[in-house]
């Protein structure tokens, strides 16, 4: 029933955000969603439903019954007792106690032997109860369930099986039903009753469990929580019989009955589905009225994750004013975000917001008209509750069809209601998207119009970032805030083509993100000279707009980093005057190592012992100042160094990009830019460690020049990539391909020279006791 997938697939604007190259730190996803969403999940306001809403990642959104079982069968005996004991020890009596301590309780009431039990069971009220009350039919229940649990429950998330014995099993089932023929009253029948079918089902006598069933419980009128778990283990037992539909149709009935194992009973109806093709025949036949058939199909649209109007218009009429309807809305509003959304084509002569609704079939958009008029449908009618959910979903679905007359006159239907907190939300954050999308452009006008609205949306998202123990539905704002921003309002002026405002834009997230600096990021990645130049510009004017302020306050694009990030690119190009330029416009952070160290192997962490600083200003300033030394070896040497240390093996690569991968090295990209080429390849490093050999007369000195001259010809030697096999990846071709790297990275070709020239040197009797490489190559390993 999945379209999602039939959706022509369109190429998003997102593409033009991927790194160029590997100098800056990727986005994460939500943990339950991959695909941008505008659609508070909780706008039903049907927390019972929170498991089952739109998750297009995880199955469930919450995997804990609310309300637990165990909770509910404690206030059960609470009120067994008159409201005479607290919950607490209620649950400490019947759920916790062992059965020695219950056993002492009943000896002693009735055969007054003495009471040996701890103080903290003397003075639980529940012991209290049962000391006044002496009712032994209630405390040997107790007893008998306390010796079947054992056999029918396991820890949650047990890796070891439950302990089935089947002879014990049996033998408790016989005096389960002594037990029950012996019960004086038909809530104590019921309760022996459950544990029977509960052991019959779980001892794998599945016939039996649901004559036990029909037998013993289904006469029984006592109204409680067993029924309902009686009922369940009945369904179960069918499902294992094979008789699937007659399961479901049960399931379906105590998920819609009760809260109790809401959860257990969705997946066992899930389980219960044969085939999507005969649901219809053999399954909703078994419904006796409308409120079944809507009960069915409102738990079948709740395990479908495709997009079915059909199906919620049938509930509709069969049951309007469904409790399930407002959480079914939702969660298909959210499967058309996900079916939609991601692909985000921008129109270039508009800059529209979602997918090309142009590209959907006429069937699809028909569709999602027909939900349009559902909402509608629903909205009027006084059975349905929550009509403000459904005008404002409506109201959305309009927007989707970009049909933003019918998407303001549903919203201002909707303002006339008595919207609850949420929903005010909801219409805030859907007339925002509107009006963003109604304007042909964001021009002065529709910045200062949405301003407002923009103010309120980044206060919730702060809000729920500031908030101590932030859970979903605050985390969410933070969500949309971020959707808002980068995926439609920096994207409206990608397709403008106003780059500034784009990047301000899409900075505008990180003040309320737990992740890398984006904006910024994007910068790096995707702005070349000029147009961070005409950036920093823009920075630096004093009038800015009302809109324009509210942005500079919450972006992480400061022109500080913009400065940096263009005299990093001159850097990069060993253009040491424009770099200095830049550098010398903002003040620069200090980088808390030595880029001139002197190393005989690759470190990228700070040494212990290293109390040098530097910034970019002082490192550019330094190599501008070598550089006009081309005559001295030492100077060379230094500049060599230099190199050598902003390349990814060097001690201060930090000075020359802004992220470091730990999975990279040892190959050059394809198509590297010439600073890549040197980051990866240490080719200008070597140039100069050559330059400063030959300028070089002192054995000592030349020594180290040539071997830092092989350090970096080892990088130049291409590790084997994955990309590099192609269609003929097999692990013993790829093994060959990596033994025969190795041994031409060991047989490095200036190890012979500087071995026969300068094995006599001390700094050459230091590098073999500190290079392994030096040492395979003349043990020939």
């Amino acid at each position: 029933m999945n379209w999602k997938t039939s959706i022509i697939a369109c190429i998003s604007i997102l593409l033009a955000l991927v790194p160029k190259n590997i100098f800056s730190c990727a986005d994460v996803d939500d943990s339950y969603d991959s695909f941008a969403a505008f659609f508070d999940k909780y706008a039903a306001e049907t927390p019972v439903y929170k498991p089952f809403y739109y998750s297009d990642i995880q199955f469930l959104r919450d995997d804990e019954e609310q309300p637990a079982t165990a909770a509910a069968l404690v206030k059960e005996w609470v009120d067994f007792t008159g409201n005479k004991v607290s919950r607490k020890d209620a649950h400490q009596f019947v759920m916790q106690l062992p059965r020695k301590d219950l056993a002492n309780i009943y000896y002693y009431l009735e055969e007054h032997q003495p009471l040996n039990i701890p103080d903290s069971v003397k003075n639980n009220s529940m012991t209290r109860f049962f000391m006044d009350t002496k009712d032994l039919e209630a405390l040997g229940y107790l007893m008998y369930a306390k010796q079947v649990e054992p056999y029918v429950t396991r820890e949650y998330n047990s890796w070891d099986e439950t302990p089935r014995d089947s002879l014990k099993m049996n033998g408790l089932l016989k005096n389960g039903l002594q037990l029950y023929r012996a019960a004086k009253s038909p809530l104590f029948q019921l309760k022996y009753a459950y544990q029977v079918v509960r052991l019959a089902h779980y001892n794998h006598q599945y016939q039996d469990a649901v004559q036990y069933y029909d037998e013993l419980i289904s006469p029984n009128k006592t109204p409680g929580i067993l029924q309902l778990l009686s009922l369940g283990l009945k369904a179960g037992a069918l499902y294992r019989l094979g008789r699937k539909p007659e399961a479901a149709y049960i399931f379906s009935g105590l998920f819609a009955a009760s809260d109790i194992k809401k959860i257990s009973n969705f997946n066992s109806f899930s389980w219960s589905l044969q085939d999507d093709s005969g649901f219809r025949s053999n399954y909703l036949p078994l419904c006796k009225n409308n409120t079944e058939r809507a009960n069915m199909l409102a738990l079948y649209s709740l395990n479908d994750y495709s997009i079915d109007i059909a199906t919620l218009a049938e509930i509709h009429q069969l049951n309007p004013g469904s409790a399930m309807m407002p959480a079914l809305v939702v969660k298909q509003i959210n499967s058309i975000e996900s079916a939609y959304l991601p692909g985000f084509r921008i129109s270039k002569n508009t800059g529209d917001l979602y997918q090309d609704i142009d590209t959907i079939s006429a069937n699809r958009k028909a569709e999602l008209k027909s939900f349009v008029s559902l909402l509608e449908t629903m909205n009027n009618d006084k059975k349905d509750q929550q009509k403000g959910l459904y005008a404002i979903g409506a109201a959305y679905i309009s927007l989707l069809l970009k049909d933003y007359a019918q998407a303001n006159r549903l919203l201002a239907a909707a303002k006339k209601m008595n919207l609850s907190r949420r929903l005010q939300d909801q219409w805030m954050l859907t007339s925002l998207l509107v009006t963003i999308n109604e304007s042909p452009q964001i021009n002065a006008q529709p910045e200062q119009k949405i301003l407002p609205s923009l103010q309120w949306l980044y206060a919730k998202a702060n809000a729920a970032k500031d908030a101590t123990q932030p859970g979903e539905k605050d985390y969410q704002w933070s969500q949309f805030f971020k959707n808002v921003m980068t995926n439609v309002i920096a994207r409206r002026y990608a397709a403008q083509q106003d780059l500034n405002r784009e990047v301000l834009a899409y900075g505008s997230t990180d003040s309320i993100s737990w992740q890398y600096p984006n904006g910024i990021n994007y910068v790096r990645d995707s702005f070349d000279l000029t147009e961070a130049g005409s950036l920093y510009r823009f920075l630096s004017k004093k009038d800015f707009t009302p809109y324009e302020k509210f942005l500079l306050k919450i972006t992480s694009v400061k022109k500080s980093a913009v400065a940096d990030y263009i005299g990093t690119v001159h850097l990069r190009n060993y253009d040491y005057n424009k770099a200095i330029e830049w550098f010398s416009k903002e003040k620069q952070a200090t980088i808390l190592k030595d880029p001139f160290k002197e190393l005989l192997f690759d470190r990228e962490e700070r040494l212990e012992d290293d109390r040098v600083t530097t910034t970019k200003l002082a490192y550019a300033k330094e190599m501008q100042a070598l550089l006009s030394k081309p005559a001295d070896p030492e100077a060379l040497y230094k500049l060599a160094l230099g190199y050598y240390n902003i390349t990814y093996y060097g001690y201060a690569w930090e000075l020359a990009t802004f992220f470091r991968s730990g999975s990279d090295g040892y190959y050059v990209p394809a198509n590297a830019s010439p600073f890549e080429k040197d980051y990866y390849g240490c080719y200008k490093a070597e140039a100069y460690f050559k330059k400063a050999l030959n300028a070089a007369s002192d054995p000592e000195f030349r020594a180290k020049c040539l071997f830092m001259i092989a350090r970096c010809s080892q990088k130049q030697v291409h590790k084997p990539q994955y990309e590099d096999f192609g269609d003929n990846y097999d692990y013993k071709n790829y093994q060959k391909t990596m033994n025969a790297y190795y041994a031409q990275f060991k047989a490095n070709s200036y190890f012979p020279q500087y071995v026969k020239d300068y094995s006599n040197t001390r700094f050459y009797k230091e590098t073999l006791t500190r290079c392994s490489y030096l040492k395979d190559f003349l043990t020939g390993r």
